[in-house]
């Protein structure tokens, strides 16, 4: 959706790798290996020349899924220790390596060339937005069946749907159904409407 908070820089391109997939309508950009190549090269990530397998395809999904798990961390959902190996076997299947850039900035770096390369960097790029202070503004949407990485603007970081008129409507509107609907719910419900 347009109007979804976007992120920049590293933690911009994890955000939109993450948001690869759009869970409640099930789009989903990385179909196979070709459109993860364009995906990839187009972020700048890769040559166009290098090519993308099916292994490379179910790795880069496992990790994104892996981000998608970390990320929630920032909205107060558990982190489980399989998206943390998934994302250190991606580091270290890449040979992530740290390496000074001209300005002396540190830097991680991956060895490997490729897809295998492309993916490293992405994780690279996770561990440089996880050492920025913004990084616990990029949260996952409260909605169950939306789970879109979204970049919190809210000046005390509480927003809990990556868009209020859909996601936060359609959440508050299912609770209010479900107060109402219970056997308790309903007579507090009648209640206040004189019934």
């Amino acid at each position: 959706m347009s109007d979804r908070e976007t992120a920049a820089g590293d933690l911009g391109l994890v955000q939109a790798f993450v948001n690869s997939v759009d869970l409640e309508p099930g789009v989903e950009e990385l179909r196979d290996p070709n459109t993860l190549q364009a995906w990839l090269v187009a972020k700048g990530l890769m040559g166009s020349d290098e090519p993308v397998h099916e292994t490379d395809l179910k790795n880069a999904v496992a990790v994104r899924e892996a981000m998608r798990g970390v990320i929630g961390g920032n909205s107060g959902q558990r982190v489980y220790p399989v998206d943390l190996a998934t994302l250190t076997e991606a580091a270290t299947a890449s040979r992530l390596r740290l390496r000074f850039s001209a300005d002396g900035r540190p830097r991680l770096e991956p060895e490997a060339s490729g897809a295998v390369g492309a993916i490293g960097r992405l994780v690279a790029a996770m561990y440089a937005a996880m050492q920025a202070e913004e990084w616990e503004r990029l949260k996952l949407c409260g909605s169950g069946t939306c789970r879109w990485a979204f970049y919190d603007r809210s000046r005390n970081q509480s927003s809990r749907w990556c868009n209020m008129a859909s996601c936060g409507n359609r959440e508050k509107a299912r609770r209010f159904r479900s107060k109402t609907s219970s056997p308790r719910g309903g007579e507090v419900a009648r209640r206040a409407g004189g019934a």
